[in-house]
């Protein structure tokens, strides 16, 4: 399907042979096969492992977020190793998947940058019972931390201010004061720019559902800046 070339899907099946299309329909394609982990780290450790994927492109990539499955049975389906029930694995949040998405429309960069370090961590944490690279917590924990990375931003204050003013209109917006702590209002600070770019990813109703369904309020109430 004319849908397939600009995702370089091709491009990634011409560089892993042993993963080949198993399904292919208007509203997605389905890949499966296995894939080779093989890392020597500077401690001395190696991770040498093969593990079978499944993986759900949809057609809207990459506006639309691929799934990945581990159906090797080899990773512990639970929170800790970041596994749900079905084999699908949590690769990171939601944010940071669609701006990776959009900053690789490539998959095979994307899967440079999202799969194969989550598959890296989870092999080596299945072996040493640790994680390589540090790991998020999980819930509103790991989303606050998460976000503070993606952000710029400390504290979860100034996380949910930022998700706040990324679900409302960009003039009601403005009036907020700075998540960046400046003690301006918004409108006033270049941290808007940081947040326009946001904006374009994902649509206000997204986190406006987002922020009510995954964190707890803050008791103080936010003041606009006038």
């Amino acid at each position: 399907m004319q849908w397939l070339e600009p995702t370089g899907v091709k491009d990634f099946l011409s560089h892993h042979s042993s993963i080949r299309i198993t399904d292919l329909k208007d509203s997605a394609v389905e890949l499966a096969g296995n894939y080779e982990l093989y890392v020597r780290f500077e401690d001395g450790r190696i991770i040498k492992e093969c593990v079978e994927l499944k993986i759900v492109i949809p057609r809207g990539y990459p506006k639309s977020i691929p799934t990945v499955y581990e159906i090797s049975n080899k990773f512990p389906r639970t929170p800790d190793y970041h596994t749900y029930q079905d084999g699908s694995l949590c690769l990171t949040s939601e944010i940071r998947l669609r701006i990776t998405c959009l900053e690789n429309p490539k998959f095979e960069d994307f899967f440079k940058a999202i799969v194969e370090p989550c598959l890296l961590s989870i092999a080596y944490k299945v072996k040493f019972g640790t994680t390589p690279f540090g790991e998020l917590e999980h819930g509103e924990a790991g989303l606050i931390d998460d976000y503070e990375s993606l952000l710029g931003v400390n504290g979860k204050k100034s996380v949910m201010l930022s998700l706040k003013a990324l679900s409302m209109k960009y003039r009601q917006a403005n009036k907020l004061a700075c998540p960046c702590n400046c003690g301006v209002r918004l409108g006033r600070c270049s941290f808007r720019f940081r947040l326009k770019s946001m904006r374009k990813v994902i649509k206000r109703k997204w986190y406006r559902e987002h922020l009510a369904s995954n964190f707890t309020p803050i008791p103080k109430r936010q003041k606009l800046i006038t």
